[in-house]
């Protein structure tokens, strides 16, 4: 899914229309294709469209006569600051008022205005584009704060919701509060990054004839994924298929004070479609692991007083030649002993491996050894981790988390998943994902070990690393969204996650 600019988007329209097309037709297109969302969702409704003085405004004139020829018959249509200066708009605007749309100036008919506000059962926002800085003022401002109250309407968001900026920046300033964002050819910073992203609603790509093509040459150094394109990602499995097929995982997991980890890390990489599973934990846990799990195989291994796993290096060797993916580091905590477990699987492991949790605060110290691996490697930092691996603030890292993330990955060569609100992925060859699903339910202990286990079922199951590191973010973000809006925010556990991922998938 392509994320651009305002910048690139005027860019991407300017190729469009030196490669054949016109502003005309990009204007027209939007406008319908607009239109077509909101009369297939509503029926026999009152249409209130807001319309600005500029391009975002010519799509609401389009809108309103394309509403029109669909059979509509309550339409009404308010100049915020007037009719429009533009001479596109002006045709499209010419064009509306060939039918009988009911128009009203907001300047000089404010209380027509107010009215055609308060009692709409639709509301368009077509006030503003991508072009908006700053705070809404005046009459724009006026239009907004009533149509935000008036919350029986159906609200939509043509390109932006007035009041936020194209780049995602957020300021604590009046917004339109919309349902739906229906967004021209891709999408912008603000409906991917966190907050802004959940201020606009549901948001969906107007096609409106910008090819790809095209918009690869302006997209910005990072993308998204869509429900569609997340499905996709995941293999399809042949009908001759065997479990080898889907990979060889081996999770090393858990102390005596840290259980539960080895469940949701392995039952997650069991769910998501991992071919065999291999859990290594400490011997001393066994009666309580086992009692959990059934489908992976059970790698018992040698504990230290403190209930971690000790260097078992025959067993591990074996293991390791096996496997095509290992994760280590959920709840295997820190000490000497686990310390040389994580520098062993380091040097020694020839598949993918996944440093979660205190794999990464056991290399804290000396991040040099990651240099040193013979093999892809994945690192899945919260911001406290990130900040023990670099050295800076958890502040510095949070105000920066894009750079953090691809400095990191490109210094050491790994794949890294910085976890938070917007998790970021990046990779050695610079490229860059947002994540755009989850909610702060997540923000408990044992989310971490369910994306590890995520991510380590899905690397077999994909083209490459960085496909599987995203497709698992953004699984296990809609599952916690499905989780949440199943048994509320309180009670949206990871285990649940763990348990209705068969059923987010399915969904």
């Amino acid at each position: 899914m392509y994320v651009l600019t305002a910048e690139n988007m005027r860019k991407a329209e300017d190729l469009a229309v030196k490669n054949g097309s016109d502003f005309y037709t990009l204007m027209e297109t939007a406008g319908t294709r607009c239109a077509d969302v909101i009369a297939g969702e509503n029926k026999d409704s009152k249409i209130t469209i807001l319309c600005g003085k500029g391009k975002n405004g010519g799509d609401g004139f389009v809108i309103a006569r394309k509403l029109w020829e669909y059979g509509f018959r309550k339409i009404f249509v308010i100049l915020v600051y007037g009719k429009p200066s533009d001479d596109l708009c002006t045709q499209m605007y010419d064009a509306m008022i060939r039918y009988p749309v009911v128009t009203a100036d907001f300047t000089e008919e404010a209380d027509t205005c107010i009215h055609h506000i308060k009692t709409a059962d639709v509301i368009a926002d077509s006030v503003f584009g991508i072009g908006f800085n700053g705070c809404l003022s005046g009459n724009a401002e006026t239009a907004v704060r009533l149509s935000n109250k008036n919350t029986k309407a159906k609200k939509y968001a043509i390109d932006i919701p007035s009041g936020l900026t194209a780049d995602g920046k957020y300021a604590d300033n009046l917004y339109f509060k919309t349902d739906k964002t229906l967004t021209m050819i891709a999408m912008k910073p603000v409906q991917v990054l966190k907050p802004t992203a959940d201020f606009c609603g549901e948001t969906l790509v107007m096609d409106i004839g910008v090819s790809d093509e095209i918009l690869s040459l302006f997209a910005e150094e990072y993308t998204a994924l869509t429900k569609d394109e997340a499905t996709a990602n995941i293999r399809k499995r042949a009908f001759d298929s065997n479990k080898g097929d889907f990979g060889k995982i081996l999770t090393i997991c858990g102390s005596r004070n840290m259980t539960g980890c080895v469940y949701l890390c392995n039952q997650a990489a069991v769910e998501i479609g991992a071919g065999l599973v291999t859990a290594a934990f400490p011997d001393c846990i066994y009666d309580t692991v086992t009692s959990k799990l059934n489908e992976p195989l059970m790698l018992p291994l040698p504990a230290n007083e403190n209930g971690r796993i000790v260097t078992d290096a025959s067993t591990l060797y074996e293991k390791l030649s096996k496997c095509d993916v290992v994760a280590i580091g959920c709840g295997i905590g820190i000490d000497n002993d686990t310390k040389e477990l994580v520098r062993f699987i380091i040097n020694n492991c020839k598949g993918t491996l996944i440093l979660d949790a205190d794999a990464l605060n056991c290399i804290a110290k000396d991040t040099s050894i990651l240099k040193e691996a013979q093999c892809d490697v994945i690192i899945t930092p919260h911001p406290g981790e990130m900040s023990r691996l670099t050295g800076k603030s958890i502040t510095e890292i949070q105000n920066n988390r894009i750079e953090t993330a691809k400095n990191f990955a490109e210094e050491y060569s790994v794949t890294v998943l910085l976890k938070g609100a917007n998790t970021v992925v990046a990779d050695r060859n610079a490229r860059l994902f947002i994540n755009t699903t989850g909610n702060p339910s997540m923000s408990r202990g044992g989310s971490g070990d369910v994306l590890t286990g995520l991510i380590a079922g899905l690397v077999p199951q994909t083209d490459d690393i960085f496909t599987a590191v995203c497709t698992a973010c953004y699984i296990h973000g809609a599952t916690a969204d499905y989780v949440t809006e199943k048994y509320g925010s309180l009670s949206a556990t990871p285990t649940r996650v763990v348990e209705c991922l068969h059923e987010a998938i399915k969904k």
